[in-house]
């Protein structure tokens, strides 16, 4: 997974359908989970920062965590090259690594879920992270029919996107509670046989306990 996303992180930003949509999650969020200027955010599976990015001028701090140094390393340049005193990056992989000690009023995480393998123990990680009462975030594909990647991308990929009772019920199981779910963007895009294709993208938020 690291490979594909470290040799793809210098030109991420270059699909205008990317930043379309991570401006739609973006708005979704603050229309549905309501930052403020006093949270801390922890965007997981940040990649070039562009939900954080747009987070960051309503909320008190963004930590963008990736697995992906390609990644950090694109975001910490735009960082240093904003002179952004607010935000930092972080090596972080919640299937593999400890939990930091760190703890967050609010976690965001796009399209990075149906790159997990175990969801589970990742939102779990998740609830870990969080303060009580405080919000969950999800953004990720609806079910697919597993042609929404580019085939040099798929070895990447555990989830042909969700079905969003299913991703539900494990946060619930995790201790989430107060769960509600929008669709925050479609991508239309074509696919490997050439036709155009639409594929929803919700928007899941819970709350720890």
């Amino acid at each position: 997974m690291t490979t594909y996303f470290d040799q793809s992180a210098a030109t991420w930003d270059n699909e205008p359908r990317r930043i379309a949509l991570m401006k739609a999650v973006g708005e979704a969020i603050l229309r549905e989970a309501g930052p403020s200027s006093d949270m801390d955010v922890l965007d997981y599976g940040c990649g070039t920062g562009l939900v954080s990015l747009f987070l960051l001028p309503h909320v008190r701090s963004v930590t963008g965590a990736d697995n992906s140094p390609g990644m950090l390393e694109v975001l910490q340049k735009k960082i240093a090259e904003g002179g952004v005193g607010n935000m930092k990056v972080m090596h972080m992989n919640l299937e593999e690594g400890t939990v930091p000690n760190d703890r967050y009023h609010l976690i965001v995480t796009s399209m990075t879920m149906h790159h997990v393998a175990d969801t589970a123990k990742v939102i779990r990680g998740f609830h870990e992270l969080l303060h009580p009462g405080r919000r969950l975030c999800i953004a990720d594909l609806d079910k697919e029919p597993g042609v929404f990647h580019p085939p040099e991308a798929n070895s990447s990929v555990h989830h042909h996107g969700f079905d969003r009772e299913w991703l539900k019920n494990q946060l619930m199981v995790a201790g989430f509670t107060d769960m509600h779910d929008v669709t925050a963007h479609t991508v239309t895009k074509p696919i490997a046989t050439g036709e155009e294709r639409d594929f929803p993208v919700f928007l899941i938020v819970g709350r720890r306990r």
